[in-house]
């Protein structure tokens, strides 16, 4: 069949992988119709925002830039020879016709052809012995993306082509430009951002797709009737921008049964999982549902096998419609109970990159009406005077959270825990990145140090590997929610969804409903086309007031399901479990050691070293969480091992006690090693394996494997730590009988010393 493709058509397939939306795009109209296909053909928001960040950079170039004759959109070939041959002397050209008449040796093998293809701009350069061209594609985002580059790439090989056709002898440029929005600036204006490129790894990628994949793409059958499209799809959170999402999203509605409903509808399942699924026989939530064993299959790749049981009970979740509960023992991303509840909500216009809206609340006795700054300007001014009106308030509960705790302290009065809760990730991390945006406010950086401490951005963040919203004193509630609960959901953990899930169990009583502009499929955060219309003061948008009431409908759904969490840890508890949430919070205390009244680079520095060492601890407190068999299929941990021997050697201070162990078979295949430190040896009690504070107890280190018999362990431990109450505790449970388990736990040499010496700098620095 033949069909056409264009420069759009490969950034799609590198932005989206997506064979379906690759085929349906190289079909034309009729062919699309004959399906039908059902498709959104709304103005694509983006595309509109692009195309005028265009017009004003295109603009602002003149006269320097040979435009199309009014009423048309491209340059006419004569306009384009003009160019390339040097009759036209313009530096520029916009939207250069780069079609060309002969068949591109790329596509060769298939019926495809070139559809009408043009460039934002192609700069030349005619100072030296040879004419350069420069191909440069404007786009109003952030960041140059491989899509993005994988576009230039293909407009280089087109004008390469066109150039022979003409005879021009000519060289095109070995670095591409992708012009975008400043990372200071916004998309109001004409300014730009060069991103300067080298187009040879981006070459080779167009190359391949077109030699390669583009024909085996466009050969796949797509017939009218439910079985005719054979082209492979999967429908995820980046499918809320595609056209044809109401078309696939069919294959995933509620209404449809189990037993036809696409497995797509799962939440978590990724591209290559479906592949692997559907090669099992796998194509359906019903199938899934029923697919013990799945992990074990040949070819389903490491993702699919640790992630299988979750899916599958993700599956059933949606075969019953009724929330199950997880595999997951724990989470360590929550704490059980706390005394003062803090609720935010954040969103984020990745156009302008600034925030758009922030909501607080907070639960106690006597609590406020929510607080909710809708900032509808794109001004960094206001963005700053909106989160320093907000953090002054939280502030403000803290401080005085803070005055209550320490004379309760002092006087043996009761003291009060409290905790940050926000639904997304991305909200925590977006709030992150404003700080970062203002830490040249006085506000931000004497004010409101402390929450430079709490929500510390990543310029200021000594260590790399400190990132992810986990690792912050907060929670994100929607990681929880996935770790414990399979819920019957479709393809996302959104607010919408999870609140109306247990809603319709009868588990909370107010759900997030959104009005209808606000609604979003696999999301809950505000669009792009709300953000966009409340900043451009779009008529037919939601006003200022509506975006608060979504705001506040929002805050209250993620109090009614944190509340959901503690009673159901509290429920836990009272059967006699261990309970869910295991993050163990003390009484809230401002550090006492950084005076936010007067402060200095190194005191910043000395926060983030503290804070750095609290995330690596979380961070091993979370991975010890799971259940043992996942911790051990990941390689931190040495499971189910009998203890075989037991015996004392050396004296005093020097005595240590070696203990020998027989490892299952799925034991002896570990990335722990002798000589690795922060080891322990526990019988998976959760109450020791979850608590730092007896790990000084079972720790231990790796002696060795005997030669010759990978099924033995010899390790020793000191007899102080062997002889511990704890340790004692768990070896006469069931006396060597017990399954043990090796872990790895956290262990930070050097964050205390660094403090240590930058309080050491800070003390030597004062008068």
């Amino acid at each position: 069949m033949a069909g056409g493709i264009s420069a759009s058509t490969v950034k799609s397939w590198f932005q989206y992988r997506c064979e379906r939306k690759t085929r349906y795009d190289i079909m034309d109209p009729a062919q699309q119709s004959a399906i039908p296909l059902l498709s959104d053909q709304r103005e694509q928001l983006w595309a509109k925002l692009g195309n005028a960040y265009e017009e004003r950079i295109v603009a602002s170039l003149a006269p320097q830039v040979l435009l199309p004759f009014a009423g048309r959109d491209i340059l006419t070939q004569e306009q384009t020879r003009g160019f390339l041959t040097g009759a036209k002397d313009e530096r520029f050209a916009a939207q250069m016709n780069l079609r060309p008449q002969t068949a591109l040796s790329l596509l060769a093998g298939t019926t495809l052809q070139v559809r009408q293809t043009k460039p934002d701009l192609v700069q030349v350069d005619r100072s030296g012995s040879k004419p350069v061209f420069t191909v440069i594609d404007i786009k109003a985002t952030r960041k140059a993306t491989a899509f993005h580059k994988t576009q230039v790439a293909f407009y280089v090989r087109l004008l390469e082509l066109v150039l022979k056709e003409l005879g021009v002898d000519a060289e095109v440029n070995e670095y591409g430009e992708v012009w975008r929005i400043p990372d200071k600036g916004t998309a109001e204006g004409a300014d730009y951002q060069v991103d300067r490129f080298l187009l040879t790894p981006y070459l080779r990628m167009v190359d391949k797709f077109c030699q390669e994949q583009i024909g085996q793409i466009a050969a796949v059958p797509v017939e009218p009737g439910w079985n005719g499209d054979k082209t492979f799809f999967h429908v995820y959170f980046k499918c809320e921008q595609c056209s044809y999402l109401p078309h696939c999203a069919r294959a995933i509605a509620p209404d449809i049964p189990p037993e036809r409903r696409d497995v797509s509808a799962v939440a978590g399942i990724s591209h290559e999982a479906k592949r692997a699924l559907i090669a099992n026989g796998i194509r359906n939530v019903a199938a899934l549902a029923k697919a013990e064993g799945i992990a074990q299959r040949d070819g389903v790749g490491w993702t699919l096998q640790r992630k299988a049981d979750q899916l599958r009970l993700r599956a059933k979740a949606l075969v019953e419609a009724r929330p199950l509960r997880s595999r997951e023992e724990h989470s360590f991303l929550m704490p059980p109970r706390v005394g003062i509840s803090i609720f935010l909500v954040v969103d984020y216009d990745p156009v302008d990159d600034m925030l758009t809206s922030i909501g607080f609340s907070i639960r106690k006795p006597g609590a406020t009406q929510p607080v909710i700054e809708v900032i509808e300007r794109p001004d960094r001014a206001d963005e700053a005077d909106a989160m320093c009106r907000i953090f002054t308030l939280l502030l403000d509960e803290l401080a005085a959270i803070d005055g209550q705790n320490r004379a309760a302290l002092e006087n043996g009065g009761a003291t009060v825990t409290t905790h940050i809760f926000f639904f997304e990730p991305a909200e925590a991390q977006n709030l992150q990145r404003a700080i970062g945006r203002h830490l040249d406010d006085p506000r931000i950086r004497a004010g409101l140090l402390h929450i430079v401490r709490i929500f510390p951005p990543e310029d200021i963040v000594p260590e790399p590997e400190f990132r992810g919203a986990h690792h912050l004193p907060a929670t994100a509630v929607r990681n929880v929610v996935e770790q414990l609960y399979a819920l019957p959901v479709t393809v996302s953990y959104d607010l919408r969804q999870v609140s109306g899930a247990l809603a319709d169990a009868n588990l909370i009583a107010a759900p997030y409903c959104p009005e209808p502009a606000f609604e979003r499929a696999f999301s809950s955060l505000l669009s792009i086309e709300v953000i966009r219309g409340l900043r451009e003061g779009r008529a037919d948008s939601p006003d200022s007031a509506a975006v608060g009431r979504d705001v506040a409908a929002r805050l209250s759904a993620l109090a009614a399901i944190v509340d959901w969490l503690f009673d159901a840890d509290a429920a836990e508890r009272a059967s006699g479990a261990s309970g869910l949430l295991r993050l163990n919070k003390k009484p809230f205390i401002f550090h006492a050691s950084f005076d936010p009244l007067d402060v200095v680079d190194l005191d910043v520095l000395r926060a983030m070293e503290v804070l750095e060492s609290r995330a690596g601890l979380l961070e091993a407190l979370i991975g010890l969480a799971q259940p043992s068999d996942r911790r051990r299929d990941a390689g931190r941990c040495i499971g189910g091992m009998k203890m075989t021997a037991s015996r004392r050697h050396g004296f005093g201070g020097r005595a240590r006690q070696r203990l020998s162990f027989y490892l299952p078979p799925e034991s002896r295949m570990s990335d722990i090693a002798p000589g690795d430190l922060g080891l322990i040896l526990t019988d998976d009690d959760p109450d020791v394996r979850l608590d730092p504070s007896q790990w000084q107890d079972c720790t231990i280190n790796l002696w060795r494997r005997q030669p010759g018999r990978t099924q033995f362990l010899t390790l020793d431990m000191p007899a102080s730590a062997f002889d511990s109450p704890s340790f004692q505790r768990m070896f006469n449970r069931s006396g060597q009988q017990s399954v043990w388990h090796i872990d790895r736990s956290f262990t930070d040499i050097n964050g205390p010393r660094a403090a240590t010496f930058i309080g050491a700098l800070i003390g030597s620095a004062q008068p």
